[in-house]
This record gives C-alpha cells, structure tokens and sequence, in this order.
C-alpha cells in the first residue's frame, strides 16, 4: 500500500471511530484488521469492496516500514482525525438526508463501474458544498475533506452494507481531489 493510500485510509479509519455514531463499530473493527492485513502484505487499496475479514482491531495500525518517524506520524494522523471528528460533529446536520440517499442509491445500482462511482462521489461533495456557508476559520479544503468524511459516515450509518465500498471510494476520492492539502495537514502538524 502506498504512502499516500495509507495515511488517507488512516485518517477516515480514525475520523470514522472517533465520530460520535455506534451503528457501523462491528464493520469498522473488521476493516481496521483488513486494511492491517493489506498493509503488512504490501497490498493496495483499489476497487477491493467485497474483501473478507478475520478480525476485530480497534485501531489501524501503520506497519514499521521504511518511512521514519511512522509511528510518530501514525499519531499525527490520528490526532488530526480526532479534530477533525469533533468538528464533524458539530456539521453532520448540515447534509440533507435526500443525499445520502442518492448515494445509497447509485452505489446500490451493481452495474455502475468504479470510475463512475468516483465521478458520482465528486458530483455529490460539490453539490453538498455549494449548498453550505464555509466559515472563514473553516476553509474550503479543510470543509470539502470534513464535508465528504461525513457524506461516508452518514452512508455508513444508513446502509452498513455498503460500508467497505464507500470508504475505498471516499479513500480513492480525497487521493485525487484533496491530497496535497491532506498531506500539508500533516506535515503541518509535524512542525
């Protein structure tokens, strides 16, 4: 698994757990041991939705790998997805349930290809933020990252079937939409 794969499944895996919602615990647990499992055999997060899993770890954990400081920057990431997580909360209200059940729907449709689920996911957060009022302490990317985070968390909460396919998609979407901020995040709060 790639350095940049990791730390954004480290992030949502956190602001998912640490999100004040009990419904999908049993199928978070089950990922945090799946994404270990990948992590440690060198796999990728790719259109992987239907995996099977052994396990309950609370926390994903990040292989000791070659990065230096992993572990320091693991702590990081899940530090930044606490806070994260707390303002969340406070936002969870402002996504209208119609949708998150036009996600539910187009992510139920099998014969919709991955591409096409990632350009529906990025259709959807746009929509989601042209319907809000960003705070200026907020910022865009910092709202659109939280804005999408809890668009996967509110699925989740509604369709826990559907749990593993959103969050590689949600993985997959901020990867390309919103990585060199998530990196800065980081960094940032490594200084």
């Amino acid at each position: 698994m790639d350095q940049d794969n990791r730390q954004t499944s480290l992030l949502l895996y956190n602001f998912l757990q640490c999100s004040s919602n009990d419904v999908f615990q049993t199928e978070l647990k089950e990922l945090g041991s799946e994404l270990t499992r990948k992590v440690s055999q060198g796999g990728r997060l790719e259109d992987d939705y239907e995996l099977q899993t052994d396990g309950n770890r609370c926390f994903f954990e990040m292989p000791r790998a070659e990065e230096l400081d992993s572990e320091s920057q693991e702590e990081i990431i899940r530090n930044i997805a606490i806070k994260l997580a707390q303002i969340g909360d406070e936002m969870e209200n402002s996504i209208q349930p119609n949708v998150v059940n036009d996600v539910i729907h187009w992510l139920k449709s099998g014969n919709l290809p991955t591409e096409e689920k990632r350009r529906q996911l990025a259709a959807t957060v746009d929509k989601v933020m042209q319907m809000q009022t960003i705070s200026q302490d907020l910022g865009q990317e910092k709202a659109k990252l939280l804005l999408t985070m809890l668009l996967a968390k509110k699925v989740m909460t509604h369709a826990p079937s559907l749990f593993r396919s959103i969050f590689y998609i949600t993985v997959d979407y901020i990867n390309q939409n919103l990585l060199t901020y998530t990196r800065n995040l980081t960094r940032h709060d490594m200084d």
